[in-house]
C-alpha cells in the first residue's frame, strides 16, 4: 500500500516500463517538476480516456 503513495517526478514515470505504452499520455497530461503517485496518474489517464472515448 505504500507502494501507491510513493510519489514519483514525470521523468520518472516517463522511464518507467510500467508505463512505456503510455509515455505519450504521460508527457502530455503530466506537468514537469510536479510529483505523482501511481494512483495519480492512473485517476489522470483513466479521467482522460473516459472523455475522449
Amino acid at each position: 500500500m505504500a507502494e501507491k503513495n510513493k510519489k514519483f517526478y514525470k521523468e520518472q514515470f516517463l522511464k518507467s516500463n510500467l508505463y512505456k505504452d503510455k509515455k505519450d499520455l504521460i508527457n502530455a497530461l503530466l506537468k514537469d517538476n510536479e510529483m505523482y503517485s501511481k494512483n495519480d496518474v492512473e485517476k489522470i489517464i483513466k479521467k482522460y480516456l473516459e472523455v475522449i472515448l
